[in-house]
C-alpha cells in the first residue's frame, strides 16, 4: 500500500513537472497574490489607518454643506424682504394718512394680492405684513387694522430698538391668526426691513415671518436615525432656535451637552464628551446670519461602528478577490493551455510519441515540434522558390485586375517576388487575339503549346519596345488569356507626351505580332493615375476601350481618351421603324425591308455614342428576326437549317459593317421563304388564322369559339395549332397582342389599364404579365424607354 501511494505521488510530481497547464497556473496564482498583497497592505496601512480622520472630514463637511444651504435660503428670504421694502406702493401707503386710508381701496387691494401671492408661492413662508407707525396701522394679505388688534406684536419692541436697515430675529412663538388657544402656534425666524429702506428716518417696516421648518428640515437630513443623534441651531446665548427634535426648543443648549469653555471663540471643530455614560462626539460651525452656530451631535460608537464595518467589509472583499483571482487563475491557465494541448496532441500524432510511457515534458514536445515547424517552413520555401515565375505570374493578375487593395499586402509580395512597383503613374494596356480572323495558331486545334508560345513571344516583344525606350513595364494574363501590361512611368515631365510615346509603342507592338505571329490583335489602353491603387481603375478603362473595337475597327490602339462616355448621352432606338420593318419582310419586298433594315442601323449609329446603347440597339434588331418569324406564323427551323446563330452577342462581330451583312443574311432567307410558301398557298392555315386573330384579338376570345370557327374541335384545334405555328394558341394570342400594344404604349398617353382593355384584356394584371414575360419590361418600363427615343 504504501509503495503504491508513494508510485502515486511519484507519478503526480513528474506529471506536475512536465505539464504546462500547473506552471501557466502558478505564475496566475503568484501574480494574483502579489496584487492582492500589495492592495491589502496599502489599505491597511493608508487607508484605514486614516479611517477615522475621513469619517470626521465627511461629517464637517454634511455639517458645512448643511450650513451652506441654510445661509443661501436665509440670504433669500432677506433679499425679499427688502425688495418689498423698496417698493414704491408700500412706501406710498406708509405716508397716506389715516383718514385717506378708506379712500385708496386700489392701492391696499394691490398690496394685499402682493402678499398673498409672496405666501402662497413658498412652502415656508408663514405671514408678511406691513406696519406703518404714522397712522399706527398693520396690512397684510387679510386686510388692514389698527396695530392694536393685529394677531402678532411680538416683533415691535425689537422694531423700536432696530437702529440698522434690517434684522432678523430669534426663533419665537407665534399664536395661530384667529386663535385663543396659546398651544397653537408657529415657530417662526423674523425678517424685519424698514421703511423707507434707504432713508435715516423710520417710519414703519416690512414684516416677514419664515417657519422654522426652513431650517430644521435641513437638520433632520444630516441627523442620523435614533436618539442619539441630534442637529441643533443656536444663537449668541447658546439658545436653540431650530432642531430636528421639536422638544429642544427655547432650551439653552448647555442643557443637552456639555460645552467647552472656549467654543464660542471658534468658528467651527468638534469636541467629545458623555451624556449619561455615552460617549458623544459633536461636530459645529458658524453662520453667516448673527453669528449663528450649528451643532451636529453623534454618539462615539456610531463612529467606531461605521469604521468597523467599512474594516470588515475591506477585508471580505479582500477575501472574495482573492477567490476571484484563483478561479480567474484558473480559467485564464485553461483558455491559455487549451490551443497549447491541441499543439501537444498533434505533436504526439506527428511523432508517434507515447507520453505516458516515455515521460516527455510539453516544453520538450513544443520544443521538437517547433523544430520540425521550422523544418517543414524551409521546405515550404523552397517548394515556393520552385513555383514562384506562377506565383509572380498570379500576383500581376491580381494587382492589375485591382482585386488587391491591401497597399502594405501589395508592397510585401512586390518586394518578396523582387517586382519593383515605384513609379510616378501607372497604366495597364490590354493585348487582345481577334477570334474573327485566322492566324497560324487556327489552322490547328487550339493547345496549350501554341497558347503560351503566343503569349511568351508577346511578351518579349512587349517588354523590349518599351525597355528601348526606359520604360519599365510588367506582363501577365486574364483568365480569358489577353495580355495584360502594367505600364509604370518614372520622372514625367509632360503627362501628354508621355502618353503619346506609349501609344506610339503598343501601335509598333501590334504591327510586330501581326506581321511576325501573323495574329490580328485589338489594344485597349486605359488612363495614367499616380496611386497604385487605381491601376484596376486603368484595367477596367482599357476594357471598356476594346469593346469600341466594334465601332473603331480601322484604328490600330484604342485609348479610354478617345471614347466619349457621358452618363448624360440619351439612347436612341427607332421604334416607329419595327413595324415597317416586319411588314415589308411579311409582303416579302426584299428592297424595301434592306432599306428600312439599313436605315434602321444608320440611325443607332448617328445618334447614339455610348457602346453600351449601341449594344443593346442592335441586339434588339437580332430579336427583330425572331418576332417577325412569330409574326408571319414561320417556324424558324422550316425557315433557318440552324437558328442557334440568332443568339449571337455583338462582340461576335467585327465591326458595323460585319454586323449589317449578317443581319442582313436573316431577313433575306426569311423573304425567300415566303415566296415560296406563297406560291404553294397563299391562303394557308397559319395564314386564315392569324387574318382571323387580327381581327378579334381586341375582344375577348374564347377557345372553343376559334375552334367552331374554322370547324374543328378545341383539343384538335390546338394540337394542329402547335404544329403549324410552333406555339400554343394562347401564346401566339398572347404575342399578339403585346406587340400590338406596344405601339399604343409610344403613340398614346393612354393609362396602362385602358391599353390593356384595348388589346383584349379584362384587367391590367393579366396584360402586365404576359407583357413582361415576353419583352422582360413592364409596359411602363416600355413606355418610358421607348417614348422618349422615338
Amino acid at each position: 500500500m504504501y509503495m503504491r501511494v508513494a508510485e502515486l505521488i511519484k507519478k503526480f510530481k513528474r506529471h506536475m513537472s512536465g505539464s504546462l497547464f500547473f506552471k501557466i497556473f502558478f505564475i496566475c496564482i503568484f501574480v494574483s497574490l502579489f496584487l492582492i498583497a500589495f492592495l491589502g497592505f496599502y489599505t491597511h496601512f493608508y487607508i484605514l489607518k486614516n479611517l477615522e480622520d475621513e469619517i470626521e472630514k465627511y461629517e464637517h463637511k454634511k455639517l458645512n454643506e448643511t450650513l451652506s444651504i441654510s445661509n443661501t435660503q436665509l440670504e433669500e428670504m432677506k433679499k425679499l424682504t427688502m425688495s418689498y421694502a423698496l417698493n414704491n406702493k408700500f412706501i406710498q401707503f406708509a405716508y397716506m394718512p389715516r383718514s385717506a386710508v378708506a379712500n385708496n381701496y386700489n392701492v391696499i387691494k394691490s398690496n394685499q394680492d402682493i402678499m398673498s401671492n409672496t405666501v402662497n408661492s413658498s412652502n415656508y413662508i408663514e405671514n408678511i405684513c406691513i406696519f406703518y407707525e404714522k397712522n399706527n396701522y398693520i396690512l397684510d394679505y387679510s386686510g388692514v387694522m389698527d396695530f392694536g388688534f393685529y394677531y402678532d406684536t411680538g416683533w415691535h419692541e425689537e422694531y423700536e430698538s432696530m437702529t440698522g436697515p434690517l434684522v432678523i430675529l430669534d426663533t419665537r412663538k407665534v399664536n395661530k391668526r384667529n386663535s385663543l388657544d396659546s398651544e397653537l402656534y408657529s415657530n417662526v425666524i423674523t425678517f424685519m426691513a424698514k421703511i423707507p429702506f434707504l432713508n435715516i428716518n423710520k417710519e414703519g417696516a416690512i414684516i416677514l415671518n419664515v417657519d422654522v421648518a426652513i431650517i430644521s428640515d435641513l437638520l433632520k437630513n444630516i441627523a442620523a436615525p435614533g436618539d442619539n443623534s441630534h442637529a441643533f441651531l443656536v444663537n449668541e446665548n447658546g439658545t436653540i432656535l431650530a432642531s430636528n427634535n421639536g422638544e429642544y426648543y427655547y432650551r439653552n443648549i448647555s442643557e443637552v451637552i456639555d460645552l467647552p469653555s472656549d467654543f464660542n471663540l471658534l468658528q467651527d471643530g468638534s469636541f467629545k464628551f458623555s451624556v449619561d455614560g455615552t460617549k458623544m462626539v459633536a461636530y459645529y460651525g458658524s453662520s453667516m446670519i448673527n453669528n449663528w452656530k450649528m451643532f451636529y451631535i453623534e454618539s462615539e460608537n456610531a463612529v467606531f461602528e461605521q469604521s468597523k464595518y467599512i474594516r470588515n467589509t475591506t477585508f471580505i472583499i479582500l477575501a472574495a478577490l482573492l477567490l476571484v483571482a484563483a478561479l480567474t487563475s484558473f480559467l485564464f491557465s485553461l483558455k491559455v493551455y487549451n490551443p497549447i494541448k491541441n499543439i501537444v496532441a498533434n505533436i504526439k500524432r506527428m511523432t508517434t510519441i507515447d507520453n505516458e510511457n516515455d515521460h516527455i515534458s510539453d516544453v520538450s514536445l513544443i520544443d521538437g515540434g517547433v523544430n520540425l515547424l521550422f523544418e517543414s517552413k524551409k521546405a515550404l520555401e523552397n517548394q515556393l522558390r520552385q513555383n514562384e515565375i506562377l506565383i509572380r505570374e498570379m500576383f500581376l493578375s491580381q494587382l492589375i485586375r485591382g482585386k488587391l487593395f491591401n497597399k502594405n499586402e501589395i508592397e510585401s509580395k512586390a518586394e518578396y517576388l523582387s517586382i519593383n512597383l515605384e513609379a510616378d503613374y501607372y497604366m495597364v494596356a490590354i493585348i487582345q487575339k481577334s477570334t474573327l480572323q485566322s492566324y497560324p495558331f487556327n489552322k490547328y486545334p487550339l493547345d496549350i503549346q501554341n497558347l503560351e508560345l503566343y503569349k511568351i513571344s508577346t511578351n518579349k516583344m512587349v517588354t523590349n519596345a518599351f525597355s528601348a525606350l526606359g520604360i519599365d513595364v510588367n506582363c501577365s494574363q486574364d483568365y480569358t488569356d489577353n495580355i495584360l501590361v502594367l505600364i509604370k512611368l518614372r520622372n514625367v515631365e509632360d503627362i501628354n507626351e508621355s502618353e503619346a510615346i506609349v501609344e506610339q509603342t503598343l501601335e509598333d507592338v501590334k504591327g510586330a505580332i501581326e506581321k511576325q505571329l501573323s495574329t490580328s490583335v485589338s489594344i485597349g489602353l486605359g488612363r495614367f493615375y499616380s496611386d497604385l491603387s487605381n491601376v484596376g481603375v486603368s484595367y477596367n478603362e482599357a476594357r471598356e476601350a476594346l469593346r469600341y473595337n466594334f465601332l473603331k475597327d480601322d484604328q490600330s490602339v484604342i485609348s479610354f481618351y478617345d471614347i466619349s462616355i457621358s452618363e448624360k448621352d440619351k439612347l436612341y432606338y427607332p421604334v416607329k421603324s419595327e413595324q415597317k420593318l416586319i411588314s415589308f419582310a411579311q409582303m416579302a419586298d426584299y428592297e424595301k425591308t434592306m432599306q428600312c433594315l439599313n436605315e434602321m442601323i444608320d440611325d443607332i449609329m448617328n445618334h447614339n455614342r455610348n457602346f453600351k446603347h449601341i449594344e443593346l440597339c442592335l441586339t434588339n434588331i437580332i430579336g427583330l428576326v425572331k418576332r417577325c418569324l412569330y409574326e408571319m406564323n414561320l417556324n424558324p427551323q422550316d425557315v433557318f437549317s440552324d437558328d442557334t446563330i440568332l443568339n449571337a452577342s455583338i462582340d461576335s462581330f467585327r465591326n458595323i459593317q460585319h454586323f449589317t451583312e449578317w443581319i442582313s443574311t436573316w431577313f433575306s432567307r426569311i423573304i425567300e421563304y415566303m415566296i415560296e410558301q406563297q406560291k404553294d398557298d397563299s391562303r394557308s392555315f397559319e395564314y386564315e388564322v392569324k387574318d382571323y386573330i387580327e381581327k378579334v384579338y381586341m375582344k375577348e376570345i374564347s377557345l372553343d369559339t376559334v375552334a367552331d370557327h374554322f370547324k374543328y374541335n378545341s383539343s384538335y384545334f390546338c394540337k394542329i395549332f402547335k404544329e403549324k405555328l410552333g406555339v400554343t394558341f394562347w401564346e401566339y394570342v398572347a404575342q399578339v397582342r403585346v406587340d400590338k400594344s406596344k405601339k399604343l404604349l409610344v403613340d398614346l398617353d393612354d393609362t396602362i389599364e385602358q391599353i390593356a382593355e384595348k388589346v383584349g384584356y379584362n384587367n391590367r394584371f393579366s396584360y402586365i404579365r404576359a407583357f413582361k414575360k415576353y419583352t422582360s419590361l413592364t409596359p411602363g418600363e416600355y413606355r418610358m424607354k421607348f417614348k422618349q427615343t422615338s
